[in-house]
């Protein structure tokens, strides 16, 4: 797992950096919930992050998250029957079908206060959140930011999105031999039930 906290880290700069020159127009802190609503698909490194803050956590606390996210699968697979333990099979359409299935619906990681109650632990996709995301090249990947960012794309610091997704899939596949590119949702990835891929 550390290649991949590096790889997180260097997201985690990157966010820094836009967040230190732009304060007054990157106004994201703790309890602010605007960009953890809705599902969202991560990876299997992700959900071994996830788990790991999981296990660290106040056994309530725990509960509470694997409770949230049994409910929001509950909800899903009535609309989904078929939907597994992730989405392997399943192409881009058909997942952004499925994360808008249930609309603007709660990270089962937020706590009360709207704060992440994983932080430390947050997926790739929450990290990149909430800014435009510009590649090196000047190819807009996210055109904007969540609702409380007033940050242009022009303005965004560029992101090496290239060799940050060239690595990720690398270590993807080194640390899951034929599993590398399997996405699932947050919920699936901090259910308690979900079986271990």
């Amino acid at each position: 797992m550390d290649e991949y906290r590096r790889l997180l880290a260097r997201v985690d700069d990157w966010y820094r950096s836009a967040q230190g020159r732009h304060p007054e127009r990157i106004p994201c802190s703790r309890g602010c919930r605007e960009c953890c609503l809705g599902l969202f698909d991560v990876s299997l490194a992700d959900r071994e992050l996830l788990r790991e803050g999981l296990a660290a956590v106040d056994p309530a606390v725990r509960s509470d998250i694997e409770g949230r996210a049994a409910a929001i699968l509950a909800k899903l697979r009535a609309v989904y029957p078929d939907l597994g333990a992730t989405l392997d099979g399943w192409d881009p359409d058909e997942i952004d079908d499925l994360c808008d299935a249930l609309g603007d619906i709660e990270c089962p990681v937020l706590g009360p206060e709207g704060e992440c109650r994983l932080y430390a632990h947050r997926p790739l996709t929450c990290r990149m959140a909430g800014i435009p995301v510009v590649d090196l090249s000047g190819a807009t990947v996210s055109p904007e930011g969540c609702a409380k960012c007033t940050l242009s794309k022009d303005e965004a610091p560029r992101l090496d999105c290239e060799s940050l997704h060239r690595d990720e899939r690398r270590i993807l596949r080194a640390r899951y031999p034929g599993k590398g590119g399997v996405p699932l949702l947050i919920p699936q990835a901090v259910a308690p039930d979900e079986e271990r891929v």
